[in-house]
């Protein structure tokens, strides 16, 4: 789930735990949205939950399918 989102980056929070600096695609289930990301930091929130902060590549434009006018995403993986 994305918690947060710009144009720069991105705190997604997942079951999995990241290691800084780990490279990832973070892409869209239904469209063709797809940006490399880095890992910024990884943090426990839960037992078996982890906030994770990313910097994409490449600015993004906000307007990306997906995307609410909120800023939230619907369905994202990475």
């Amino acid at each position: 789930m994305i918690a947060n989102i710009s144009s720069r980056g991105a705190r997604v929070i997942g079951h999995r735990a990241w290691q800084p600096h780990e490279q990832l695609v973070l892409t869209e289930l239904i469209g063709d949205f797809r940006v490399d990301a880095e890992v910024v930091y990884c943090e426990r929130i839960d037992r078996d939950q982890c906030a994770v902060g990313l910097k994409f590549a490449r600015a993004v434009d906000t307007e990306w399918p997906g995307v609410s006018s909120s800023g939230t995403w619907r369905r994202p993986t990475i």
